[in-house]
């Protein structure tokens, strides 16, 4: 069945000011130059050696354009971010303490929540600000587990029963960190989670989001020479892939991926596949160039892997 997640805080990080798509563009992948209200869209955040800053969803909302990821990281992206704005009319502030972060699992929780058909739920792609109770949150699409999986963002001084009671036996406590509940849902969505499945040390490509978080014909921005090469190119020589494992038994972090006796690849992140077998596990891996292919057959403690 669909099901809403209570999830605590997250990052949120706000961009005010006439030139605010136009400073978040210079320093993302994704082309934000027309983000306008009721728009959401993934994009890798890229320092200057075009490296993964940061991973989430941006999205517009009335005059103001937001970043939305896990927790922990207004620290390290507000003055980053801040740190290029020069002349532009813009200011950067966090807001994740504002907020708390509700997970709803599809398009049919959404209506559920907010007493709507499903026809008139929000679609992907898009962010709105919505009532409940009297309490406005803002709704904006992410594919954290799922095609049409959206996150609720309620003020931190509202009442949250009400979600709690609108879901009822759906509703599940759980957290950013540990994903409980939803860890395998968002590995079979192929999300990746950063600081787990990676970090500033990789490159946007090798997380294989091309067509959903990279644009290749918007024009400059941070560490976009790096990543015009690599598409040029054509060439990552390792990738992050969803691997099914044929065990019960679910491997650590960095766990290595064989091929044969050849190391070829770690585990970023592994879990039971609650939709299925018992049996079998979930996981999101670095798995280098020469195996990362589909249906590729490999090895992680002693148990058969398939490159989904």
């Amino acid at each position: 069945m669909s099901k809403g997640f209570s999830l605590g805080s997250g990052t949120i990080i706000r961009f005010q000011g006439s030139d605010r798509c136009r400073v978040f563009n210079n320093l993302c992948t994704q082309d934000l130059r027309k983000l306008s209200h009721g728009q959401a869209t993934e994009t890798f955040v890229t320092d200057v050696k075009g490296r993964t800053f940061g991973h989430g969803i941006a999205f517009g909302l009335d005059d103001c354009v937001y970043f939305l990821t896990v927790p922990g990281q207004a620290e390290r992206l507000v003055p980053h971010f801040d740190r290029y704005i020069i002349r532009e009319d813009a200011i950067v502030s966090d807001q994740s303490q504002h907020f708390v972060f509700w997970l709803l699992q599809d398009r049919a929780t959404v209506a559920s929540v907010f007493g709507m058909s499903i026809d008139q739920a929000p679609s992907a792609g898009s962010a709105v600000r919505l009532e409940i109770a009297g309490v406005e949150c803002m709704l904006v699409h992410a594919a954290w587990i799922g095609p049409e999986s959206f996150l609720c963002l309620v003020p931190s001084d509202a009442n949250q029963t009400v979600i709690h009671d609108r879901l009822g036996s759906d509703c599940l406590t759980s957290d950013l960190e540990t994903r409980s509940g939803w860890e395998h849902l968002r590995i079979l969505a192929k999300w990746p989670w950063y600081g787990l499945d990676f970090d500033d040390r990789n490159l946007p490509q090798e997380l294989d989001r091309d067509q959903l978080a990279i644009s290749f014909n918007k024009g400059c921005y941070l560490g976009q020479e790096t990543i015009a090469r690599l598409d040029a190119l054509g060439q990552v020589q390792k990738k992050l892939v969803m691997l099914s494992v044929s065990t019960a038994s679910v491997p650590i972090s960095l766990a290595t991926v064989y091929a044969e006796e050849k190391e070829v690849g770690t585990i970023r992140s592994a879990t039971l596949d609650e939709s299925g077998d018992a049996t079998q596990v979930v996981a999101l891996a670095f798995i280098k160039r020469s195996h990362f292919q589909s249906g590729t057959q490999l090895l992680v403690d002693s148990a058969q892997a398939i490159v989904s």
